[in-house]
């Protein structure tokens, strides 16, 4: 890999850069507060990249069993097959008028039971893991990823990188650019311009992605509806639409954490909440980026990996309800858009008694089917969707058990299923932290390594100039 020229200078100097966090008297804010290690950054940026990457094959397998059966035991980046056993793409639809969809929108059918037509036994051969009826076999379901190539990421994370090439753009000398309705319109733009005819492996014009995010398809079905079809204020809402509380509108957060990072705690904290909310407006997805922000912070200044995890994880409890429950409620209502919302919404915010850091030191021990899982086993505690109760919890686990071994941690993520998307770009941005860019497996694996490292290394040079 190319290093990033200056990546080992410190923004400050300082001797002892490399100290555990533990080891300063120091306050956040104060002057003599320990110095940011740029290397940290970058590689805190490289493995949100990679660990999105890594997982876009198997994403939404929430069968490991049946993962194995089509890709093995996976060990390196691979190409998405053209179908996916467990996919829901068929079943769903777009709303709105604006395109986005592209030439992808021929998969979106949005299928629906016909009585007349189906027999029960047919119609429940057509449903999901989740319940959901998807209206196509197994063997004919479209895979959520089949456009993308092996090393490419999926569109979430590609609107995160639009955003390091907005801010790098915007801050340039050290300014504060940022403006979230200007970030908007980069988004808009992004998400409209069709897949170019000519290879575009960085997917700098176009993301390229089959599926978009209930998030997306929302907010540019409520955007279609007015005059200017502008973006502002067309974020769905947690309490109306469950699925919004989402690891992926934390996954969003990370470039405006990194470029606001030398601010206090608490404004790269409510900087980074604006964000979110742009795309997520769910009260979990604060509550993950209240606890993400601190603990990268920390990692960026020298701290200790697995101290700053025990730190961060008092701060949380994990969901009441284990995985194998969760799943088995939303195959009794035929999917979750049918579960009563009051109950959806307990699912989401009851806690158990204990804190994450008493569970993940009480299953360190545990197979990590058993810590997270869907329906493979009977008792997987946490769930392996994209909710941030549980996704994060997974990937607090994940970060501490394998806190020495990144490549080993976001391949067990891998392998575990379900959204593993998001808890991978979470995963490697926490081990790249906490140990730098050089530590950040397949990065040379990427599709296009060299203009990722580019946009990385720009956004960096802002904050260098501050």
């Amino acid at each position: 890999m190319d290093s990033f020229e200056g990546s080992q200078i410190i923004l400050q100097v300082h001797s002892n850069a490399h100290r555990s966090f533990s080891e300063s008297k120091s306050i956040r804010g104060d002057k003599t507060m320990k110095p940011l290690i740029t290397d940290r950054i970058k590689g805190s940026l490289l493995g949100w990249v990679v660990g999105d990457a890594l997982a876009v094959p198997v994403h939404w397998y929430y069968s490991p069993a049946r993962m194995r059966a089509d890709y093995g035991d996976i060990d390196s980046m691979i190409t998405p097959l053209p179908t996916h056993p467990e996919s829901m793409v068929q079943g769903m639809s777009y709303t709105g008028t604006i395109d986005i969809m592209h030439d992808k929108a021929k998969h979106y059918q949005g299928n629906a039971i016909s009585d007349a037509i189906l027999s029960k036994e047919k119609e429940e051969s057509l449903r999901d893991d989740h319940g959901n009826f998807v209206g196509v076999a197994q063997e004919e379901r479209v895979h959520y990823h089949k456009s993308l190539s092996k090393g490419q990421n999926t569109a979430n994370l590609c609107l995160g990188r639009l955003a390091v090439r907005y801010l790098a753009n915007v801050n340039k000398g050290g300014a504060d650019g940022y403006d979230p309705d200007g970030f908007l319109s980069e988004f808009y733009n992004y998400m409209t311009t069709p897949p170019p005819s000519t290879p575009d492996p960085a997917q700098l014009i176009a993301h390229n992605d089959t599926y978009l995010d209930v998030y997306l398809r929302g907010m540019f079905a409520k955007a279609s509806q007015k005059d200017d079809h502008s973006l502002h204020d067309c974020a769905l809402s947690q309490r109306e639409t469950w699925s919004i509380g989402s690891l992926d509108g934390v996954v969003m957060t990370l470039p405006i954490l990194v470029a606001y990072c030398r601010e206090p705690e608490s404004y790269v904290t409510g900087r980074a909440i604006e964000h979110h909310m742009l795309t997520h407006r769910s009260v979990t997805v604060t509550a993950v980026v209240s606890v993400l922000v601190p603990l990268l912070l920390d990692l960026f200044r020298g701290a200790d990996l697995r101290s700053t995890l025990d730190e961060a994880m008092l701060k949380m409890r994990p969901p009441k309800i284990t995985g194998r429950e969760q799943r088995d409620s939303y195959l009794q209502f035929k999917g979750p858009g049918h579960i009563p919302k009051l109950e959806k919404w307990k699912q989401h915010m009851v806690l158990a008694d204990e804190t994450i850091k008493d569970l993940v030191h009480r299953m360190l021990d545990c197979e990590d089917e058993d810590v997270a899982g869907w329906g493979d086993r009977d008792h997987s505690r946490l769930s392996t969707a994209c909710y941030c109760e549980h996704a994060f919890t997974v990937v607090l686990y994940l970060a501490y058990k394998y806190a020495d071994n990144p490549k080993k941690a976001l391949l067990q993520n891998v392998k575990l299923g379900g959204h593993s998307t998001a808890r991978g770009a979470i995963l490697g941005a926490i081990l790249g932290a906490a140990h730098g860019s050089e530590s950040v497996p397949f990065v040379q694996d990427l599709a296009a390594p060299d203009v990722v490292e580019q946009e990385i290394d720009a956004l960096i040079g802002t904050i260098c100039e501050v």
